[in-house]
């Protein structure tokens, strides 16, 4: 298909839907919430959160939803960009994007996240890409995406 990024925003506001984007939370929260229990029992600290805190982790997981400046406010910045939604801003998405790389990829001891190759394939991962370098970059991906729909 011959996309244009006005036909390529209204394929990708198809598929992010709120329903898309809320399992994409919720799969990340998840990663992190797993993340932070495995340092803390590294510290021995495995009981450090307490009660309320857990609450509100229960809270932000159920409805996907936490105030703040935080990794689910960048999630939603990178989808609503590749749904076209946004304008682009380069320094407000280079700041989104470091905050989902650092929360998803970046071991303790090293700088720079490791990302794999397997998270461009996931809903989040695509979002990303469109937001770091474009529509354009996700034409190859929208192809697959028709060509999987018309088998």
């Amino acid at each position: 298909m011959e996309w244009t990024p006005e036909s390529a925003y209204e394929k990708f506001q198809g598929i992010y839907t709120d329903k898309v984007m809320q399992e994409e939370k919720r799969r990340v929260f998840k990663q992190v919430y797993n993340h932070l229990y495995r340092h803390l029992d590294d510290l021995q600290a495995n009981n450090g959160l307490k009660e309320e805190v857990e609450k509100k982790l229960q809270f932000f997981k159920e409805y996907t939803f936490m105030p703040g400046d935080n990794v689910f406010q960048a999630m939603r910045h990178v989808f609503l960009q590749a749904r076209g939604e946004r304008k682009r801003d380069p320094q407000a998405d280079e700041m989104h994007l470091n905050r989902i790389y650092r929360a998803l990829f970046q071991p303790a001891a090293l700088k720079n996240p490791v990302i794999p190759d397997s998270f461009w394939e996931t809903p989040l991962g695509v979002a990303c890409l469109v937001t770091e370098k474009g529509i354009e970059a996700a034409y190859p991906i929208l192809d697959e995406i028709v060509e999987a729909e018309q088998m």
